[in-house]
C-alpha cells in the first residue's frame, strides 16, 4: 500500500517571509506608514529635481553634451529601476524582505544626496543611476513585505494604497523640488536624505 505523503522537510519553508502580524494597532499603523512611505520614495527619485533642470543646464553650459547629459540625470534613475527590478526580485527572496530594504534606504540616502558635493556631471548621472538601483531594491521590498504580511482583501486594500501614494507624491514632490530649488540647483537634492528617517 502506498504511504502517505511526508511533509517538506523545513528547508523548504520560506524563512525570509515574516510571520502573520496584527492588522490593527500602533505597530499595524507604524508599518503600514513605513511600507507607503517608502513606496513613495523610487517616486521622489523621478520627478524631484525636475524643477531645477534649467539651473542645471545653466550650471553645466560649458560641459560638452550638457544639454543631453542634464536630462538625463532626471530620467536615468527609472531606466535603471526598470532594468533592475526584475532581478531585484531574486534579491529579495535571497537576502531578506528587511534587510535589503534597510541597507537600500541608506543607500538611496547616500547616492541620493551625493549631487550635493560632485562637481562632475558624469559623476553626478552615475550617482543618479545608482539611485535607480536602490529604488528598484526599495520598491520591490516594500511591494514584496505587503504580499507577506496580508492576504486575501487585505492585501488588495494595500497593495492599492501603495499606489494611490505613490501616485499622489509625484505631485508633493514636484512641488517641494520646485520650492527647493528656488535656493540653489543642488537644494533639492537634500529631501533624499529623509530616508534616513525610515531606515531605523
Amino acid at each position: 500500500m502506498p504511504g502517505s505523503v511526508p511533509p517538506p522537510p523545513p528547508a523548504a519553508v520560506d524563512a525570509t517571509a515574516p510571520s502573520a502580524v496584527a492588522v490593527s494597532g500602533p505597530a499595524h499603523l507604524l508599518r503600514v506608514t513605513l511600507l507607503m512611505a517608502g513606496s513613495c520614495l523610487p517616486i521622489l527619485g523621478a520627478v524631484l529635481i525636475a524643477p531645477v533642470l534649467p539651473k542645471m543646464q545653466d550650471h553645466f553650459a560649458s560641459v560638452p553634451g550638457a544639454k543631453a547629459l542634464v536630462p538625463l540625470a532626471l530620467t536615468v534613475p527609472a531606466l535603471a529601476l526598470a532594468l533592475l527590478a526584475p532581478f531585484a526580485g531574486v534579491i529579495v527572496d535571497r537576502v531578506g524582505r528587511k534587510r535589503l530594504l534597510v541597507v537600500a534606504t541608506l543607500l538611496y540616502a547616500a547616492f541620493g544626496t551625493a549631487p550635493l558635493w560632485l562637481d562632475s556631471l558624469g559623476g553626478i548621472i552615475a550617482s543618479r543611476a545608482l539611485v535607480g538601483v536602490a529604488e528598484a531594491a526599495i520598491m520591490t521590498a516594500c511591494t514584496t513585505l505587503i504580499g507577506d504580511y496580508y492576504s486575501g482583501r487585505q492585501r488588495v486594500k494595500y497593495l492599492a494604497l501603495q499606489t494611490m501614494c505613490a501616485s499622489a507624491s509625484a505631485t508633493v514632490f514636484f512641488v517641494l523640488g520646485g520650492a527647493a530649488g528656488s535656493a540653489g540647483w543642488r537644494m533639492p537634492f537634500w529631501v533624499y536624505a529623509v530616508s534616513l528617517v525610515l531606515a531605523p
